[in-house]
């Protein structure tokens, strides 16, 4: 029987499981369209999940990629990768148990398959590796793990995609989850009432995010979950500043510490960013100037910039900063040889730490004393109305004109690459197509300068810019549209 859909805060998240070696990382990869497949061989230290946006069949959804789970593992790192699974199969709605047509289901597949039955969400059995005639010969074994749909994909070669959807979305409508479509997402964002702005406040646990929301809104909010085990929506403060703007803080500090151990801290942490960052136009990442910037702050930062959030940094605490430690933010010496470069200092750090954010605005602040506080949310209005930038084409084309005859683009395979055009599509974040002579792939780093160029040129302070390359034997690709 099929429940009525759920009113989600978020996209549903869909987890990528299986033993290491099976291809989540390329599933994953041919998933969010893009090369963010999780590498780490540096003995000892955990593999991260790595959460990314999903693009299937015109609906959208997030993806979390695991580690490779081992049912006894033996070293600290397998450890480590079995504990982000144990994670991200109790927060998903739905789980892609990933496994490998090579070489069958071995003794790891089976006691995977036996927790998942345990966890009672819905698994589809996804038999990678499946192009070939052998392969689909091995297919029957795979039935025999007791989980169903089965069905053979190529991660590589994006074979079976069609009816991984099939099976994904006919999974998750059955527990009352319906999947948006990406179109219904834009439109719905760049709809939204132009009156409001919302912000979310994202960090690590004890950054101070409760004490700077309770500042922010002028009184004492409760925003710690008294449920144990679980983490409270984001909530919706509707303020107005002393300018007559009206603002929508979205309140993520409900985050309830529950487990001993801090992967699970860590895990709502996210999970709250996610949600807010979804929801939310511009972000406040607070850290901790005590504590200096951590993986969680990277991994929140390189969130909301996947988002298309507009971002502000705002360094909690400096009120104490006399008791940073030598070394902290990378500066050596005494207090007094340090004087006031303190603050150049961080921000020199910020952008060795973040560089994706170096366009981001920087505020030391006290959320306890209120100091610099004030600046916040005119900070946000000015981000929000940088991600709602519309450049018109002929100001884009002209630009483009003086940047490319300054520094041209690169060969590519021997071959003269010349942006011919460029318009800008969308909005929330900016996103910019630009049309090429060749079906060839610009460098990273010549799209990086592009970029930079556009920050400089018209000013998108704090937001992410998003850059498409398409190729097009027309000087301009819409000149036969507009005579028709």
């Amino acid at each position: 029987m099929i429940s009525e859909p759920k009113q989600h805060s978020s996209l549903p998240l869909v987890a990528l499981v299986g033993r290491p070696n099976v291809g989540k990382s390329s599933l994953f990869n041919r998933l969010t369209r893009t090369r963010a497949a999780l590498v780490d061989d540096t003995p000892g230290l955990t593999r991260d999940r790595q959460y990314g946006t999903a693009l299937l069949e015109g609906r959208t959804f997030r993806v979390v990629d695991t580690g490779g789970f081992e049912a006894d593992p033996a070293v600290a790192v397998a450890v480590g990768m079995r504990e982000q699974t144990m994670v991200a199969i109790e927060e998903a709605d739905a789980i892609v148990f990933v496994t490998d047509a090579q070489s069958g289901p071995l003794t790891d597949d089976w006691v995977v398959a036996e927790l998942l039955r345990r966890s009672g969400k819905p698994v589809i059995c996804a038999v990678n590796k499946a192009e070939g005639r052998s392969a689909q010969e091995m297919m029957g074994e795979f039935h025999r793990l007791g989980l169903h749909p089965v069905l053979g994909i190529s991660a590589l070669h994006g074979m079976g995609m069609d009816g991984l959807a099939e099976d994904l979305f006919t999974e998750l409508q059955r527990q009352g989850v319906v999947l948006p479509r990406s179109a219904d997402l834009e439109q719905q964002r760049n709809s939204e009432d132009e009156g409001e702005i919302r912000v979310a406040v994202v960090g690590c646990p004890n950054a101070g995010k409760s004490t700077l929301i309770n500042r922010i809104v002028g009184e004492a909010r409760l925003v710690v979950s008294d449920q144990p085990g679980t983490t409270r929506d984001a909530i919706d403060l509707p303020l107005e500043d002393a300018e007559g703007r009206r603002f929508i803080l979205v309140d993520t500090a409900g985050i309830r510490k529950k487990s001993r151990i801090s992967l699970r801290i860590e895990k709502y942490s996210v999970l709250a960013a996610l949600r807010a960052m979804e929801r939310a136009q511009v972000a406040i990442l607070l850290l901790d100037a005590l504590r200096g910037i951590t993986d969680q702050d990277r991994r929140v930062a390189n969130l909301a910039t996947e988002a298309g959030c507009g971002l502000i940094l705002a360094i909690n605490k400096w009120d104490a900063i006399g008791q940073l430690e030598e070394g902290r933010w990378g500066w050596s010496g005494t207090r007094e040889r340090r004087g006031g470069g303190v603050k150049k200092q961080v921000q020199e750090q910020l952008q060795l730490a973040l560089p994706q954010l170096g366009h981001a605005p920087i505020h030391f602040v006290s959320a306890k004393s209120g100091m610099g506080v004030g600046g916040l949310l005119p900070a946000a209005h000015q981000v929000w109305q940088s991600n709602r930038l519309r450049i018109s084409t002929g100001a884009l084309n002209r630009w483009l004109l003086e940047v490319t005859a300054q520094h041209p683009p690169p060969r590519q395979g021997g071959r003269i690459v010349k942006i011919r055009y460029a318009t800008q599509v969308s909005i929330n974040p900016p996103t910019i197509v630009l049309f090429t002579n060749r079906d060839i792939a610009v460098h990273e780093t010549y799209r990086r300068y592009l970029e930079n160029q556009l920050r400089d040129h018209f000013r998108f302070a704090g937001v992410p810019i998003r850059i498409w390359f398409r190729a097009s034997s027309s000087e301009n690709p819409y000149v036969q549209e507009n005579r028709s």
